[in-house]
């Protein structure tokens, strides 16, 4: 079995498993830390953030261009690249240092109005933290970046499993024996650092990358900066659509505000990352096939077939959280959150269809024409934070969640959509007739199901019960009514595998 496939199923278990540990300790960090600190912890930890950004978009453009290099198979330039990313990222690590401080310094400016004078004290030692962990993710990174290239996908997703697991069980031995906000942040940052440093030695000894400080083509850099600045500035947009509506909450509201929209972002990343799994493993991939002739045919079979398993995937997890959502955070959280559900149901709608298609993000990112989307996301994130400053104030969460959600639906969908098929040439129409042919069927089982849940009174049965009850009938549905022939026998090789 290929390095794609084993990481595609390393990655929904990873998933799995973030949701199944999630299930566990955020209730308990919830309850133990208490709403106004759960809030804090989350604010500062969507404020520190935005440190990733000091990347400037190089980590992804190391995947593409070793990717591309290694296509052409030429080590010299391989080892060159490498070297010169070090470099690069030594002097961003430096850069990253004096921001964070700065920022530590301003945090009583920012949040006078929001926080007590203790909770901005403890605030600042979090970002000084966070700002010295950045500071050498970046450097460590590289290599993190060199292993996706080679497409050692699954040493990547292991490392990512060990870090799911080994965080939360460490920090509630913490809390258990009188740990804090601080210790949580170190025991975040010490096995992030940990697992960076194993991929390095990977790389080192298994691998056997070398790295060399030689100038490279001043053509090649001005290439690999441009795509990296794109990348960059849809980085920022990204950060503006998840992490600054809970900014602005933090400064014209309260913690406790925070805290909701956090449980419910929490859940629109589960959403996110479902896609995110499968897509970003055929970066390195797509990254080759762009250099063939009449490349169009094998991208629009890819987007197609990606798309479509994409859409089995987010269906089930969005359905069910339709149907069974407010029940679950109430169960879960408590019900001094649950207004999370209908956060989150505002923002998926437009959203999900956004994810579905992921994978034409990668192929902009293979092809290098990322400027459009770069422009039309920066355009719309820069529109999301004038309008959802005012409606903060009058709607709370609930109004800037509904402004995220248009500019999704208008930049993320319907914008990249007529660039995919005008300019990249992918058959959009193909594309959204699959969609539409095995959604229908869904559509009418979750309004059935729906009816079936109120009018026999499912809950007496028990929510969990209920969810495996409908997890089944979906198989069952998709399985007889939306699968090609083509995905039964994948769908039977993988089973067969596991």
């Amino acid at each position: 079995m290929n390095q794609i496939r084993i990481g595609a199923i390393l990655s929904y278990f990873s998933i799995f498993l973030t949701f199944i540990v999630g299930l566990i300790y955020t209730p308990i960090l919830i309850r133990w830390l208490g709403q106004s600190d759960y809030g804090l912890y989350s604010l500062v930890l969507a404020f520190t953030s935005y440190l990733s950004l000091m990347d400037m978009g190089v980590g992804n453009a190391i995947v593409r261009y070793i990717a591309r290099n290694r296509a052409i198979g030429d080590s010299k330039t391989e080892s060159d690249l490498i070297g010169q990313f070090l470099r690069f990222f030594l002097g961003i690590s430096v850069l990253t240092l004096i921001v964070g401080f700065i920022i530590c310094i301003k945090v009583p400016d920012i949040f006078r109005n929001s926080l007590e004078n203790s909770d901005i004290r403890t605030a600042q030692i979090m970002i000084i933290i966070l700002t010295i962990s950045f500071a050498l993710s970046f450097i460590l990174n590289v290599y993190s970046a060199v292993l996706q290239a080679y497409e050692r996908f699954a040493f990547l997703k292991l490392s990512s499993i060990i870090r799911i697991v080994l965080v939360p069980i460490i920090t509630i031995i913490a809390l258990a024996t009188g740990g804090s906000l601080i210790s949580m942040t170190v025991i975040t940052t010490s096995v992030n650092i940990i697992i960076l440093i194993i991929g390095y030695l990977y790389c080192k000894k298994i691998i056997g990358i070398k790295v060399t400080f030689s100038p490279i083509e001043q053509d090649l850099k001005k290439e690999i900066f441009i795509y990296a600045f794109l990348i960059l500035l849809t980085s920022i947009a990204d950060k503006i659509y998840w992490q600054t509506d809970q900014v602005l909450l933090g400064i014209l509201k309260n913690p406790e505000v925070v805290a909701v929209y956090a449980v419910a972002i929490q859940f629109v990343m589960i959403f996110m990352t479902l896609s995110v799994a499968l897509s970003s493993l055929f970066l390195p991939k797509l990254s080759k096939i762009v250099t063939e002739k009449n490349h169009i045919t094998k991208l629009n079979e890819l987007f197609i077939s990606i798309s479509r398993f994409q859409f089995f995937v987010l269906a089930l997890a969005f359905s069910g959280f339709i149907i069974f959502g407010k029940e679950f955070i109430i169960l879960w959280a408590g019900s001094s959150y649950e207004q999370a559900f209908t956060i989150v149901i505002i923002l998926m709608i437009p959203f999900f269809f956004d994810l579905v298609q992921n994978t034409g993000l990668v192929i902009l990112q293979a092809k290098g024409l990322y400027l459009f989307r770069t422009i039309s996301l920066v355009i719309c994130s820069i529109l999301n934070i004038i309008i959802s400053i005012p409606l903060i104030e009058q709607y709370g969460s609930t109004g800037t969640a509904i402004v995220t959600a248009i500019f999704i639906a208008v930049g993320n969908v319907i914008l990249l959509n007529y660039y995919y098929y005008y300019k990249i040439g992918l058959d959009i129409k193909l594309y959204w007739k699959n969609i539409i042919r095995i959604m229908l069927p869904l559509l009418v089982l979750v309004i059935l199901f729906y009816k079936i849940k109120f009018n026999f009174n499912l809950e007496t049965v028990g929510l969990f019960v209920s969810m495996f009850l409908y997890m089944i009938l979906y198989i069952i549905t998709i399985y007889s009514l939306c699968l090609n022939t083509l995905e039964k026998k994948s769908l039977k090789k993988i089973i067969k595998f596991l």
